[in-house]
């Protein structure tokens, strides 16, 4: 795959077309529309949970799911995403890396509740980053532009 990007394309590097801000770019990796009904979600089952727990005699078979509930929670509340010279980094429960010489195209997709840059390596990896600010998705469009489908 690395022959397609060869000629022209290879010649215009992305820090050359504007792709790579100039200072690193961090925002969160789900937008505050999914982070909203997440917490909904997580405090409706909460209640539930404890409802349950102080009706029941085995409040430790039920309170034992609170933590499991919690942990992905805290996780999808605190993941960032990060693009700087070396690549796109996105952090949570799985850390993902591309560096900008492995990225053979990239295209922006996902619903709107969690739009993400899909992007596939020269080596035929598929990477899918998510980003949840305005300015982490206004870079993703550049960096779709940058690598188009050839």
């Amino acid at each position: 795959m690395s022959a397609q990007r060869s000629g022209a394309a290879a010649a215009a590097s992305p820090a050359a077309d504007g792709v790579i801000p100039a200072v690193p770019l961090r925002g969160p990796t789900y937008g505050r529309a999914l982070r909203v009904l997440a917490t909904l979600i997580v405090l409706g089952l909460l209640w539930a949970l404890l409802r349950h727990a102080l009706g029941a005699a085995g409040m430790s078979a039920v309170l034992w799911l609170v933590p499991v509930l919690l942990g992905p929670y805290a996780v999808l509340m605190t993941a960032s995403t990060t693009i700087d010279a070396e690549g796109i980094c996105q952090g949570g429960l799985l850390r993902r890396r591309v560096r900008w010489d492995e990225i053979a195209h990239a295209r922006v997709g996902g619903t709107p509740l969690a739009r993400r840059l899909n992007v596939r390596t020269i080596t035929g990896r598929f990477v899918s980053l998510r980003g949840g600010s305005p300015q982490l998705l206004a870079a993703f469009e550049r960096i779709a532009a940058a690598f188009p489908l050839r």
